[in-house]
């Protein structure tokens, strides 16, 4: 496996990670009924999450497509 790949692997477990702990949390403070601003930022973390994996997913299809893997 390249060293590209090797990378693009690192970056998707620590984000997937951190999607599931943001779901944790955003869970914990849904049940809690606490919608302040710890709820809010956390939101956003995740919609950085999201789009963060989105773009590793999409670099690597990229990759896979133009052959570099």
């Amino acid at each position: 496996m390249s060293v590209a790949a090797e990378q693009h692997r690192y970056f998707l477990t620590v984000l997937v990670w951190a999607l599931l702990l943001e779901i944790f949390v955003v869970w914990y403070y849904i049940s809690k009924g606490d919608f302040g601003f710890m709820l809010q930022m956390t939101a956003i973390l995740m919609a950085i999450t999201v789009l963060g994996i989105y773009a590793v997913i999409h670099k690597v299809r990229k990759e896979i497509k133009e052959g570099y893997m």
